[in-house]
């Protein structure tokens, strides 16, 4: 006991110099700065700034991807690791300690160079909304390239294989992924055979490939590279089937993915695409799968309705706060993910009857549209992290809903409509009024209580 109280001691003058304190988990251990005397002084509680939450939650992953940034200026061709890091945050939004461990390799050098630009970093850094309550939180950091290696039978996975190889007709899988590869090697077309060619994590400006000398290529990869619009080449082709281009420099849906007239899958997260247009979308009827993740998108094309068999649309981490009314004319769409915006109404979705997923959550949402009661094959549906203080009576008419997320909002009582729910499983109610304030848990007591007795899992 008295070693943990003059641990506590030896911390909080430590705190009271105010800048912060990086060293290895080991180092911490050695001076009796273990994670479990931290832990206690920097416990997590349920919630530690004031303001909005979808700004906090802006901020840490700014803040996030600007560690992994400066950690990928500062890397070397051979300096391939991994970073577990915990940062401890003072009340006042400062930081006091990162702690880390390293696997993989880095030199001195580069290990020197990243360890003096994160003091730098975080000793600088405030957190814009107020910081209430001391906290910590983990964060892995990668630094340089860990190659994700390829498995299964039938597959060539090094350009030295590609080249000696005496069977090319039974490869079935080229995976080329993270070689430094600048430029498409010719080897590739020795493999007529092939399904799937895979060259992401590469440092690719520019890419031709004429599927017409690969036939049975229905896959190709070329996510985390540096191509453009005009400098991706693909030949007119009705085999394609799924490509994924994101983490390029794309403003704009290339030319290069409308002469693949029967592709399914397009990914392309991670652009900036800024010239998103009414055109972007001609020709790609037979889509089933569209990806727009973290594209800086402010506005979407009314357009994209006319991608008819379109069944997945994930708008993730945009910056949308109005969606056109088309988006709710999309009769075969079954997963909308809406998440991490800044939305504030959605449009009606009474044509959307086949949706089975819809992910609204991190928004500013006060309200769901009454045609909600139109979703009934609806199987989940998470709203949490916005700004209701009710919900629609028309709610209880999702018969199909299994799972149900409402937790993060306004709400002073849980909604009695969800009696009505036969098929719901997960109900998550936390962070609510009701879910912190006796008085006002006591009230909606007999409704959490008639859901449990009916199997429903429910997490206040």
């Amino acid at each position: 006991m008295k070693t943990f109280f003059f641990s506590l001691v030896f911390l909080v003058l430590q705190i009271a110099q105010a800048q912060i304190k990086i060293m290895t988990f080991e180092e911490a251990q050695q001076q009796t700065l273990n994670v479990k005397v931290l832990d206690s002084l920097y416990a997590v509680p349920q919630k530690f700034f004031e303001g909005n939450p979808a700004l906090y939650t802006k901020d840490q992953r700014a803040f996030v991807m600007r560690i992994n940034t400066l950690s990928r200026q500062i890397a070397t061709k051979k300096d391939n690791v991994r970073i577990w890091g915990r940062f401890y945050v003072s009340k006042d939004g400062h930081f006091d300690y990162f702690l880390y461990q390293m696997e993989g390799k880095i030199s001195t050098e580069s290990q020197s160079r990243l360890l003096d630009s994160l003091k730098n970093y975080l000793s600088a850094y405030k957190f814009p909304v107020k910081i209430t309550v001391a906290h910590s939180f983990h964060q892995i950091i990668q630094m340089g390239v860990i190659r994700t290696v390829i498995k299964g039978k039938n597959t060539i996975r090094t350009l030295e294989e590609a080249i000696a190889t005496t069977r090319p007709d039974t490869v079935k899988v080229l995976a080329l992924n993270q070689l430094e590869l600048d430029a498409i090697p010719e080897v590739i077309y020795r493999f007529t055979e092939m399904k799937e060619l895979n060259l992401s994590g590469n440092e690719l400006k520019r890419a031709n490939i004429d599927l017409a000398r690969l036939p049975k290529l229905r896959h190709i990869w070329l996510n985390n590279n540096q191509l453009t619009d005009s400098s991706l080449l693909i030949s007119p082709n009705k085999t394609l089937k799924i490509l994924n281009l994101q983490g390029n420099r794309f403003a704009d849906i290339p030319e290069a993915v409308h002469r693949c007239k029967k592709l399914n899958s397009l990914w392309l997260g991670y652009n900036k695409l800024t010239q998103l247009n009414e055109e972007s979308f001609r020709g790609l009827r037979y889509l089933l799968d569209l990806n727009l993740y973290s594209c800086e998108l402010t506005t979407l094309p009314k357009n994209i309705v006319k991608l008819r068999r379109l069944e997945v649309l994930d708008l993730y981490y945009n910056q949308l706060s109005i969606l056109p009314s088309s988006l709710g004319r999309m009769k075969k769409l079954q997963q909308l993910a809406l998440s991490n915006n800044d939305l504030q109404t959605l449009p009606s979705l009474h044509r959307l009857k086949r949706l089975q997923t819809l992910y609204i959550h991190h928004n500013k949402l006060t309200a769901l549209p009454s045609s909600i009661r139109k979703l009934k094959r609806l199987r989940i549906l998470d709203i949490n992290n916005n700004q209701f203080s009710t919900l629609p009576s028309q709610i209880g008419k999702l018969r199909k809903v299994e799972d149900l997320d409402i937790s993060n909002n306004n709400l002073s009582e849980v909604p009695k409509e969800l009696l009505q729910l036969p098929r719901l499983q997960k109900l998550y109610l936390r962070a609510n009024p009701f879910s912190r304030d006796a008085v006002l848990l006591s009230r909606s007591k007999p409704i959490i209580e008639s859901l449990e007795n009916k199997k429903t899992d429910v997490s206040y």
